[in-house]
């Protein structure tokens, strides 16, 4: 976090430029900055004055995640974002996301405040559930004068219909991607009215959206492939309006339902960008030459979050690689996908989401509300499944386990690591003491190692135990889910 007076203005987008020489910008200090700060930085300096750029993209695919409908509704259909910061709005703008806030709402709230994105315009918010038609869609445009528009598609919320939908661009191209497509055409192509004033496409008193405007299109996640699909499949002379796509850790398309040459198309305006440990961004993984690999502030799977993403110096804290220990998972999936014909993939969808919606739960906290005693519930539902959908549930239960033990055991490295710190500390303090102490005599430096020896034998039977217990702990729970898929997978019953 920077702490401190910081430079505004043009003064600060100079000192950011200057200091954006190295392409892999590898965060080195304690702490990491993300988002927030970008906005703590920047907030002062208009679009004007600093293009829009990644960093901008990551909050704009933020802001989609959020329930405008309360500001929408009372603006006519036409607002400001810092409208959204006004007190009549608070707790009502609800974050739709899985996973939890994770430090969202802190990045819209302060984004709404700043000069930079409070004077963006919003229009074009839609957001629709139909489980019926396995439907889960939402994006929303943000102007910036006449100068751009950014579409932003949300990602997959926390229902379980948007979590099927995610599985189901595995054989089929999906409602919510032609939704996309036909969003992206009407925003494009609308003429507005030649009175001034707020306008459905988000322009206050212009009449060159059709003409001169540039568009950027963007989403997170799911919202990924829907931008990525909806650029590949938008109309030549629409698309010579995009100025940039945005892909944010989002799947890609499998060959047999999508034609992946479309994204020779698309590939020489997109920006993918992955986090170090990546799954969901790896998923039927779209092959783009600007594919970059962010650092995050979170482990493991957590690092999908765009709350986790880290900056530098006006930019995203690039690395080189990602890290090897999200192969398992990936190779599974990848194996599960690639291994499968397109009609046993639907069988799997269809009878595994069947199974998490057999208790009645239409969200994932509602699925999760129930604890182990709910999940076994739904695992029962999971023994009339086909021979193919257990073998797939096997393999994906046997990464999963290996997730689960590898950040169990990097848990427990972790406290081992910070016990042997408190040690040391406590050693270099009770022999400074008992060096001070020599001066008084032989008998208290005696004493002295004699209390350290003590404190250390204390402090490390304390840490061992603790670390033995946790570990014990957390393998029992991890044996005790295993069976549990195990009997489940093979159709067993407990008697």
């Amino acid at each position: 976090m920077h702490t401190g007076q910081l430079p505004k203005g043009q003064a600060l987008v100079q000192l950011i430029q200057e200091k954006q020489t190295d392409p892999i910008r590898r965060h080195t200090e304690g702490t990491m900055d993300r988002l927030t700060d970008y906005i703590a930085w920047l907030g002062d300096v208009d679009f004007d004055a600093r293009p829009l750029g990644e960093v901008d993209a990551l909050i704009m695919c933020v802001i989609s995640y959020f329930d405008l409908s309360p500001a929408m509704d009372s603006n006519g259909g036409t607002f400001y974002l810092k409208d959204c910061a006004q007190t009549e709005f608070s707790g009502k703008l609800g974050l739709k996301i899985t996973g939890g806030d994770l430090g969202n709402s802190d990045i819209f709230l302060a984004a709404a405040k700043s000069k930079r994105f409070g004077e963006l315009v919003i229009t074009r918010y839609v957001d629709q559930l139909d489980p019926d038609q396995d439907l889960q869609f939402s994006a929303v445009v943000l102007s910036w004068k006449d100068k751009f528009s950014f579409i932003a598609y949300r990602g997959t919320d926390d229902t379980l219909v948007g979590w099927k939908e995610d599985f189901m661009i595995a054989y089929t191209q999906t409602k919510a991607q032609k939704m996309a497509v036909e969003y992206a055409k009407a925003a494009i192509n609308f003429k507005p009215p030649k009175k001034s004033g707020r306008t459905p496409a988000g322009i206050i008193g212009s009449k060159s959206n059709a003409k001169d405007r540039v568009w950027y299109i963007g989403g997170h996640s799911k919202g990924a492939n829907l931008a990525m699909y909806t650029a590949c499949m938008l109309p030549a002379k629409d698309m010579a309006k995009v100025e940039r796509v945005f892909v944010l850790d989002g799947p890609g398309f499998a060959p047999e339902v999508v034609d992946t040459e479309l994204l020779k198309r698309i590939d020489a305006k997109t920006t993918r960008i992955i986090p170090e440990y990546s799954v969901i961004g790896r998923l039927m993984e779209p092959q783009l030459s600007d594919t970059r690999i962010v650092q995050s502030a979170f482990d493991g799977f957590m690092q999908h979050s765009l709350a986790s993403w880290g900056v530098y110096h006006g930019g995203l804290a690039l690395s080189e690689m990602t890290e090897p220990k999200d192969r398992w998972i990936n190779e599974t999936l990848k194996t599960w996908i690639e291994g499968m014909p397109v009609e046993a993939r639907e069988t799997f969808v269809n009878e595994l989401f069947e199974g998490l919606m057999s208790g009645g739960a239409q969200t994932v906290p509602e699925l999760t509300s129930g604890g182990l005693a709910g999940l076994e519930s739904v695992l029962k539902s999971f023994s009339g499944f086909s021979d193919s959908t257990k073998e797939v549930l096997s393999q994906l239960k046997n990464a999963a386990i290996a997730e689960i033990k590898d950040s169990t055991l990097s848990g427990i490295k972790e406290a081992a690591k910070d016990t042997a710190s408190a040690a040391l500390t406590g050693i270099k303090e009770v022999a400074k003491g008992g060096a001070n102490a020599a001066k008084s005599g032989a008998g208290v430096v005696l004493d002295a190692a004699g209390a350290a020896i003590s404190g250390i034998k204390e402090v490390a039977a304390d840490g061992a135990s603790a670390a033995f217990d946790s570990a014990k702990k957390a393998i029992e729970n991890i044996l005790n889910i295993e069976k549990k898929l195990d009997e489940t997978i093979a159709g067993e019953e407990k008697e």
